[in-house]
């Protein structure tokens, strides 16, 4: 069971990472998915998750019956504390100003952004299962409710966020099986939607603290921690944000149960022209459709 929880860890968080508009896409016009295929479909009902249980699990947990166990889990967790939100001091007024300065850069520079293409690595860490999945790829988004993860490592697997719902297939699982979830559902499972994070007044939004300056692929960023002054899905944030356009290079994310996701974006390209054909998926002839 462990090996299995172990594959979703993978699974659940990139169905809802970087979704660029899942939060108000139901005021957005949506494509119907093309399905080429006849497909077999089934329902799988949710499983039923105890107290403690992954937050970011509640969406697939129940398909784990359905794959083969995979081995790309890697590497153990020191402790459990590292992977909590440390409570921070209250910073200086001058900092705070510093850091409200730069949330809003980040607004405003988000505001400008309708598509984006970019490498992604993500190391997932996960406390109870004392494991570190690690996966790579490329990133396609477009505004208001459109991406793709397409994986170099595992090579073939593939997420698509058509608008209406969100396709998973992992050859490297089982090449006759997808999952298939509302984009609604999928964006509500502990998902963390970056540009939402900034549009708007992320000030009045967010406990922060500036935390220095780093350099993420040759250029310096700005780090800070965000703490959510309500419920968004995750206990915390923590994000490089380009101190020449204003947009996030990199991030942590520590979910309520403890799972922690750094990711890493590089070659980012903003506003590429992408068509909505890239964000159509066409299940395998005879693949089974495990309804979510």
């Amino acid at each position: 069971m462990l090996h299995r929880l172990a594959n979703l860890t993978r699974i659940t968080p990139l169905l809802g990472v970087l979704c660029m508009s899942c939060q108000g896409a139901d005021n957005a016009v949506r494509d119907e998915p093309v399905i080429d295929a006849p497909a077999a479909t089934e329902t799988v009902p949710p499983a039923v998750t105890g107290e403690g249980a992954i937050d970011s699990l509640s969406l697939l947990d129940s398909i784990a019956a359905d794959t083969v166990e995979r081995t790309d889990a890697v590497g153990t967790a020191d402790s459990t504390a590292s992977q909590h939100a440390v409570e921070e001091p209250p910073a200086p007024a001058s900092e705070a100003q510093d850091a409200a300065a730069i949330l809003r850069k980040a607004s405003d520079a988000y505001e400008d952004v309708r598509s984006m293409r970019a490498g992604f690595t993500m190391a997932v860490e996960n406390p109870l299962l004392r494991t570190t999945t690690n996966s790579r790829g490329i990133l396609y988004q477009k505004s208001p409710d459109r991406i793709k993860l397409e994986f170099g490592d595992p090579e073939g697997d593939l997420i698509v966020g058509d608008g209406t719902y969100f396709w998973v297939y992992y050859p490297s699982v089982d090449a006759n099986q997808v999952i298939r979830a509302p984009a609604a559902q999928a964006g509500a499972s502990g998902s963390v939607d970056l540009r939402a994070q900034f549009v708007g007044d992320p000030v009045t939004r967010f406990e922060f603290t500036l935390n220095g300056t780093e350099s993420v692929e040759g250029r310096p960023a700005s780090v800070l921690t965000l703490v959510p002054k309500q419920d968004m899905g995750y206990r915390q944030l923590k994000v490089w944000i380009d101190r020449e356009d204003g947009l996030a290079r990199k991030f942590d994310i520590v979910e309520h149960s403890g799972l922690t996701r750094h990711i890493q974006l590089s070659s980012l390209e903003i506003n590429p022209a992408l068509g909505d054909a890239e964000f159509r998926f066409t299940p395998p002839p005879g693949a089974r459709i495990i309804e979510r």
